[in-house]
């Protein structure tokens, strides 16, 4: 849905923005000021004319460094010192990046539009003070599956480890993302510290994979997999399945019956910037409501803009699974930053899990090398 959307966004963007340049103008960059803010990022999360229309106002040009895996955020803020400004990463991260010193406090003062932000997403257990942190899109994690190839499962995530789909699933390979879908699907708080709870999420995808051969993909594994039709049930977020749907009208994707975990993404500045000011331009001017919506619009997540929301798209508003009912949305969890303890569960959970993936590769591989001796 990025793609598809933002072509059609990009068509109305001149309206937006338009409307945007007579309520505020950004005095263009001087001498202070730098004229690049480097930005460290997902790949496809704004809509390019809102980029475009903020160089035009700012005189700053925004060079866009994707990521593919949000571990990679810590390792590069820490071994590539200047190289970014701004940073737009998930709430997991923003603490642990804050203790390392690898995130600056923000200038409160800069940031004219943060009015602009509902208070339900400010003031998280990652960041009480919002010192850090500034929210843009949240979004969660689903279910996403081939109709065309299975019969609509069960709204559940234990669909996941259904025998019928074997060699057909995969699931997001992160730890947390992994360990946490298996928690909720036992009726336990993704965030929970009980041995009891951690061990039993590990040995339910632990039978999966050799049970049921369940995979683990990044999420660019998995939208290939899902469009390929090599994958027919997925874990998948939000937008993503989104996406994809809009690519192939056989892929549909629901919010399963116990919950899913809840994620949101924010807008940090490195501690070594070398655009601080630009830095905060830049964030100002995505926390206007037309900037917010036209984002939102783009990506297909929930945006964390009240301003922005009159003016998000109608179709954008009705999915609720994008969107969901209070009803549905109450069993949503954000995931909080582990204590040490639980910390140390999750990765000996985890290593089972990925022992077993070991295992079962090495099986698959000594079938095919057998099958090819008899050939």
């Amino acid at each position: 849905m990025r793609i598809v959307k933002g072509l059609i966004y990009i068509a109305i963007a001149s309206t937006l923005l338009g409307c945007q340049k007579n309520n505020q103008t950004i005095n263009k960059a001087d001498d202070s000021t730098n004229n690049v803010v480097k930005m460290l990022c997902w790949s496809e999360y704004f809509d390019p004319a809102v980029i475009e229309e903020f160089t035009n106002e700012t005189g700053i040009e925004v060079e866009y460094i994707t990521y593919d895996d949000p571990d990679e955020v810590e390792a590069r803020l820490a071994s590539e010192p200047g190289r970014f400004d701004v940073v737009v990463t998930d709430d997991l991260a923003i603490n642990i990046l804050a203790k390392l010193r690898l995130l600056q406090p923000l200038d409160k003062s800069a940031l004219t539009n943060f009015g602009n932000v509902s208070s339900e997403y400010l003031r998280k257990k990652f960041d009480t003070e919002n010192n850090y942190s500034v929210p843009y899109l949240w979004g969660t994690t689903l279910i996403a599956y081939r109709a065309d190839k299975i019969e609509p499962p069960e709204k559940s995530w234990k669909s996941l480890w259904d025998k019928k789909y074997k060699g057909k699933v995969m699931v997001l390979g992160d730890r947390t993302e992994g360990l946490g879908i298996g928690m909720i699907s036992q009726g336990y708080p993704i965030n929970s510290s009980d041995p009891r709870h951690i061990h039993s999420s590990s040995e339910i995808l632990v039978e999966g994979i050799k049970i049921s051969d369940i995979r683990l993909g990044s999420d660019a594994e998995i939208r290939e997999g899902i469009l390929s039709g090599d994958v027919w049930i997925a874990s998948c977020y939000s937008g993503d399945a989104a996406m994809i749907s809009a690519e192939n009208e056989n892929i549909s994707y629901f919010i399963p019956n116990e919950g899913a975990p809840l994620w949101m993404d924010n807008f940090s500045v490195a501690s070594d910037a070398t655009n601080v000011k630009g830095a905060h331009l830049f964030v100002d001017y995505m926390l206007r409501k037309e900037s917010a919506a036209m984002n939102a619009n783009f990506t297909w997540y929930g945006t964390t803009n009240r301003a922005a929301v009159a003016l998000l798209d109608e179709e954008l508003l009705a999915d609720e699974t994008i969107n969901p009912p209070e009803a549905i949305r109450s069993l949503c969890q954000l995931y909080y930053v582990p204590d040490a303890n639980r910390d140390l569960l999750l990765n000996e959970a985890w290593s089972k899990v990925v022992d077993a993936l070991r295992t079962k590769s090495k099986e698959r591989l000594d079938v095919e090398v057998a099958g090819s001796v008899e050939d």
